[in-house]
This record gives structure tokens, C-alpha cells and sequence, in this order.
């Protein structure tokens, strides 16, 4: 655990008191100034600490996409005269274990859907909204480029990653989100396997563009260089999906990243994610999700911290000021959940160097999965999603707009999810933002192991 608030000269104190009883060699009865600085060494490590991080995320990280039937063919289109490469702006996504698109975009670009015994395969899924059906489509290409400050690609050449033939998630209808979209299309963990997820937060920071990312091979030359790293562990949420019929071919899934041991069978050594409210301390394994615009907690992991929902879904334990409500959307729906601001939250690495946010907002909600066939029954100790990597903002819903007198820039110039190694990457920026404004601090401390 790392005491964010206490520092250099409280452990001093204590040594230079230990000193005074027991002396040094030979008994002397003053500190030995010297030897108390090599004990220092030894003991003590660094922290990185953020402030100022708001509840929401002001972007989530995307790239582009087109679609084929053959590695070798025409990229699918709009129809019959249309251009014959379609650019689809799809979300890069470490929550989702599949790779999903919208009803719009699937009938935009004529994608049959599987079907068995004359009906369509139907693939149940998990995630925060709790279940949702989709079809299942015909085996496909998927060809990526990384977004960034030129824009789409012109043409088909301009597309560097692909894999595939893999079968995609597609959804059943179009509902008021697809009408006031366009349609979401996600691409998840199939398609950073065995790669380097690549982001770049800077421009969202000035509102001049939308987060960059794109997807590396890992010996590629222009992975940035990074200098904080986190240990993930992963988890198969397949047993936790349906497929009907049983038999029929699925869609392509891969295992989602987590920040500490494996939630679904308690294996790994990779610390958690420790959280600190009113004196009290948790642990908890959290799922690092890039299409997530916020950050939650279980309504177990929040009991431990003193914290409960009463009958009017607010919180019980926190401050009003300290209180906020966000609406959170995915698979399954959305719902509106109560939120507050812990005193920390606290990111281990590998360089002994862990991140502390301050004053970190998390919502409390439960994302619960249940295994079809032995009914096991797993809820997320909790979800670190964008807010704690780009620009983010309190967000007023009533106005649906951001509160522009809350916000806050990204504490990161990079970000990188290395998958085969199970590492996130993390550069810190040097400056953050103008000062007189809400903004993230970062601060070295030195503490006590």
C-alpha cells in the first residue's frame, strides 16, 4: 500500500528518534547521519501522485476500418456504383471480447449473418447493461489503419494492418443509439492480439482533434518509448456467453485485460488496484477498458470503503458535494448510477513507482456474469476506464454537455497495451495544464515501502 499523504520527513523523524535509543557502531549515542542515509536508500520508494481527474472521459480511443470477404478482394462497399472502400470509424476497445457492429453499418455494407436450420445464429452477450443478443456474420477480413491529424485513409492501400477470416457480432436493430450516431461499431481484443495498441491523449487536451491510436506489430519502430508499467492479467469471459444453436460457428473472442490477478479464477501475481476512502482500504482487480468513458467500483468493493446505495440508488457514507450520477451504456443497455470521489486510487508498476490519483471519481455499479452451464456467478470488483488517461470533465446531464469550469487535462503524452506481453505503457508528461484552472498535478514523493 502506498500512504499517499505521508512523506520524507515524517519517516526521517522516526529514524533519527530510533537512532537517538540505539545508537550506531559502538554504541554511539548521537544518529549516524551516514548510515541512516544508506537505510533511506534502501527503504524508501517513489509515487507518482495525480490530482484533478474528472468523471468522464472527453474522448475514447478509435481507428479505421474496411471489411472483406477474401484477403485478396475488394474491400466491401456501400452498394452497387459506390466507392468500394468504406472507412469505418470504429471504437479500439479492451472491454469488449469481441468485435461488434452496428445494424447500420452491417446492412450499409451488405454483411450476410450465419444461419443454421434455416434460422439466424444468435449470440448472447455480456457487459454492463447486463445481456444482449446479436447475429453472427459470414467469415471476414478486417483491415485497420491508425487515426491520427491527416484523417482517413484515401484508399484501400492505406490500411496496413488486417487479420482474419473472423465472424463479427452484429447487432439485431437500430435504436435510438444507432439513430443518433450512426451506428457504434467496436473493434475488441481480437484484433490486438499478438500486437501493440498504440494511443496518443495530447490533442484531445486542446479540443483541436479526437485521441490518435492505432494497432502495432510489436517490433515496429515507432512505438513510443514509455516509462510506467502495469502487469496485466486476462481473463475468458466465453463461459460466460450462449450460443444458439449450440453447435453453430461464433464469433470471433479473445480474453480482456485486467489490473491485478485473473477475477474469474483468483490466479496471477499481478498486484491490484488498492482504493482508500474515510480511513479504510480496499483491493480489487479492475478491468482496463478503453471504451470506456468512466470508471466504476462493486457495491461490495465500495462496502469495504463504508460506502452503500439506500432505496433512492444515492450513496450513503459520502458528502453531497462529494457525490455525482453518470449514465453508463454497452451491451445490454444503460442505466444511471451514483458516483463519488475516493480519497485514492492507486495504480502499482513495475518500477516500484505506483500512480496515486487523488480525489478519484468512481461510480458504483455491479457487472455481473453468469456461466450458462454451471451458473457460476462473477461481479467485477470494477472497470478503469478513459477518464483516467485522456481529457476528461464533469459532465452536468442535464444540459448534456460538459462542465466546462470542471475539466482537466490527460497526465500522459503515451499509452501503450502490449498484449502477448500483458503490459500497459504509460508516459508521463512534464507539463499539465495552464495554471489558475482545474487541472492534474503530478508531484514526486518519496515513501515509505
Amino acid at each position: 500500500m502506498v500512504n499517499a499523504n505521508r512523506g520524507l520527513r515524517v519517516w526521517l523523524a522516526r529514524s533519527s528518534q530510533a537512532d537517538d535509543r540505539r545508537g550506531c557502531s559502538g554504541g554511539m549515542p548521537r544518529p549516524c547521519l551516514f548510515c541512516a542515509a544508506l537505510v533511506l536508500l534502501a527503504q524508501v520508494a517513489l509515487a507518482t501522485d495525480i490530482d484533478g481527474v474528472q468523471p468522464a472521459a472527453l474522448d475514447q480511443p478509435r481507428v479505421y476500418i474496411h471489411l472483406r470477404r477474401g484477403l485478396k478482394g475488394a474491400p466491401l462497399s456501400t452498394g452497387k456504383g459506390a466507392e468500394q472502400t468504406i472507412n469505418v470509424t470504429a471504437f479500439l476497445d479492451t472491454g469488449a471480447s469481441g468485435i461488434l457492429l452496428s445494424k447500420t453499418t452491417a446492412d450499409a455494407l451488405g454483411i450476410k449473418a450465419e444461419a443454421a436450420a434455416g434460422k439466424p445464429v444468435v449470440f448472447h452477450d455480456v457487459g454492463v447493461g447486463g445481456g444482449d443478443q446479436f447475429n453472427v456474420s459470414e467469415p471476414l477480413f478486417v483491415f485497420m489503419a491508425s487515426s491520427g491529424k491527416n484523417g482517413e485513409p484515401a484508399d484501400a492501400s492505406g490500411y496496413p494492418m488486417s487479420f482474419g477470416p473472423v465472424r463479427l457480432q452484429l447487432g439485431q436493430s437500430a435504436g435510438l443509439m444507432d439513430m443518433l450516431t450512426g451506428g457504434l461499431d467496436v473493434l475488441g481484443m481480437p484484433a490486438m492480439k499478438g500486437k501493440v495498441a498504440v494511443l496518443d491523449p495530447r490533442p484531445v487536451d486542446t479540443f483541436g482533434d479526437t485521441m490518435h491510436a492505432g494497432v502495432l506489430e510489436r517490433n515496429d519502430p515507432r512505438i513510443p518509448k514509455t516509462d510506467r508499467h502495469v502487469l496485466l492479467s486476462y481473463a475468458d469471459f466465453k463461459p460466460f456467453t450462449k450460443l444458439t444453436p449450440a453447435n453453430a460457428p461464433g464469433p470471433a473472442l479473445a480474453e480482456n485485460p485486467f489490473i491485478g490477478p485473473n477475477p474469474i479464477t483468483g490466479k496471477g501475481a499481478m498486484p491490484p488496484i488498492v482504493v482508500t476512502y474515510n480511513g479504510k482500504r480496499a483491493t480489487g482487480s479492475f478491468l482496463l477498458d478503453t471504451g470506456a468513458a468512466a470508471s466504476m467500483i462493486s457495491t461490495k468493493l465500495a462496502e469495504k470503503l463504508g460506502v452503500t446505495i439506500d432505496a433512492n440508488n444515492k450513496l450513503v457514507g459520502p458528502p453531497d458535494a462529494e457525490q455525482f450520477s453518470f449514465t453508463i451504456g454497452g451491451i445490454g443497455g444503460q442505466k444511471k448510477s451514483p458516483g463519488f470521489h475516493l480519497d485514492s486510487l492507486t495504480i502499482p508498476t513495475r518500477e516500484g513507482d505506483p500512480l496515486v490519483y487523488t480525489k478519484a471519481p468512481l461510480i458504483v455499479s455491479d457487472i455481473e456474469v453468469e456461466d450458462p452451464m454451471t451458473h457460476q456467478k462473477i461481479t467485477l470488483d470494477g472497470v478503469l476506464g478513459m477518464n483516467y488517461f485522456v481529457a476528461s470533465a464533469n459532465v452536468d446531464e442535464t444540459a448534456l454537455l460538459p462542465d466546462i469550469n470542471h475539466m482537466a487535462a490527460c497526465a500522459y503524452e503515451w499509452i501503450t497495451i502490449d498484449e502477448p506481453a500483458g503490459v500497459l505503457g504509460l508516459k508521463l508528461k512534464k507539463e499539465f495544464a495552464e495554471a489558475g484552472k482545474p487541472k492534474i498535478e503530478i508531484r514526486k514523493s518519496v515513501k515509505p515501502k
